[in-house]
């Protein structure tokens, strides 16, 4: 199984919804790479983060943690948490869990696979 690619992302969390892409690249079990996605929290401006992650992949069991992120546009001032996605490969294009950010704030993600090559970029 190799994780590498480019990924569809879906999430709820209870205050809003994130849709955008994730980018990973897969070494033996090791997994690297970056979310980017617009954040939709109720009743706010939507705003787009970019998240550098490193992860692991044990089994069918994906461990994914945000190490930093930049602001790509917001129209206001945002104190930022990290994320860390945890989730079960449900079959080779799938993978469904939930995340946590550093405040504590709980969601239920969905990473859908979409190509197989991945470019990272700068």
């Amino acid at each position: 199984m190799n994780l590498t690619g480019k990924w569809k992302y879906t999430e709820n969390y209870g205050y809003g919804v994130a849709e955008g892409e994730l980018y990973l690249t897969q070494r033996d079990q090791l997994l690297s790479g970056r979310i980017v996605f617009t954040d939709k929290v109720e009743k706010e401006t939507s705003y787009m983060i970019q998240e550098f992650l490193t992860g692991t992949l044990e089994g069918r069991k994906v461990k994914l943690e945000a190490t930093e992120f930049d602001i790509i546009h917001s129209e206001f001032s945002i104190t930022y948490e990290l994320d860390s996605w945890f989730g079960m490969l449900v079959d080779d294009t799938t993978i469904k869990g939930v995340s946590v950010d550093e405040q504590g704030v709980e969601g239920y993600f969905e990473f859908q696979k979409m190509e197989t090559t991945v470019s990272l970029g700068g």
